[in-house]
């Protein structure tokens, strides 16, 4: 039996469909009606309403009030965030993040790699009134952002391999050009570059390590500059404030610094809960 053939041996179309109504739909800054969706996925009216159904009654969807529109709720990303790993993570950063953006006045986030993307799994803002954040959930592409170059840099071959693997040929750098990127990033120890989707700002991000020394996140600070320089600190302060919390955060994920020795690890370790 072929591939094609087991596909079509093992389909299951009400689910494909449902799925197709949450995708849209996630793509989606404004609600859609019954018929919108229906025009987008091509497909009848008919045999989608039991689905808008099925799925408002289950949480994934809802009606915008006075409308015939439905949005998607935050359901699926709470069911994200219940897996062990990303609901530690994001607990154990908390503090880290507060403390950050309480010294530097400005917002952060972080970052985590799924799927060959990046997700924002947490986010701070800043405690001024001028701030640019990224929502919770938020995909980031690998390839061009500075979250994305760090988790691409400080990646072991083999993982790295994989991720590139998983995004889309079309949208690949040339090997060149991420061969410089990694290389530049992994001599810094973080990165620092324009943001690739949004001027005037200037991305800052370092490393999150776990226990086994893999990178599991980067913690990222989309840097805005006062016209008036008002900003309470500069570029060069944010950077050490990040470098300082970005350890702490590793370390209380039960990351030892390549200088401490090997019996000294050990027992650190075994003292330890780890990530």
């Amino acid at each position: 039996m072929t591939i094609d053939e087991k596909k079509r041996q093992y389909s299951a179309p009400a689910l494909s469909k449902g799925l197709d109504i949450l995708e849209l739909m996630a793509k989606q800054s404004e609600g859609l009606s019954l018929k919108q969706i229906s025009d987008l996925l091509g497909r009848q009216k008919t045999e989608l309403f039991r689905m808008l159904v099925v799925l408002e009654e289950r949480g994934y969807i809802q009606l915008v009030p006075d409308s015939d529109k439905y949005v998607i709720t935050l359901k699926l990303l709470g069911m994200a965030h219940q897996q062990p790993g990303i609901k530690r993570l994001s607990a154990m950063a908390d503090p880290f993040m507060r403390e950050l953006v309480t010294k530097i006045e400005q917002s952060c986030h972080l970052v985590i790699e799924r799927a060959s993307e990046g997700i924002v799994i947490a986010q701070k803002d800043s405690p001024t009134d001028q701030r640019f954040g990224v929502r919770v959930g938020a995909k980031v592409p690998l390839q061009n952002s500075c979250s994305g170059h760090i988790i691409l840099a400080f990646a072991d071959d083999k993982n790295r391999k994989v991720m590139m693997d998983g995004i889309p040929a079309a949208k690949h750098l040339p090997t060149s050009k991420l061969k410089t990127i990694i290389e530049r990033v992994k001599q810094q120890g973080y990165e620092c570059i324009e943001s690739l989707q949004v001027q005037g700002v200037k991305d800052i991000g370092y490393p999150i390590y776990n226990y086994t020394g893999k990178v599991v996140a980067a913690l990222i600070v989309p840097y805005l500059g006062h016209i008036d320089h008002s900003q309470s600190a500069d570029i060069d302060s944010v950077k050490e404030y990040l470098y300082d919390i970005s350890s702490k955060l590793s370390e209380s994920l039960g990351y030892l610094p390549p200088t401490l020795s090997d019996d000294v690890k050990k027992e650190l370790r075994e003292s330890q809960k780890v990530f």
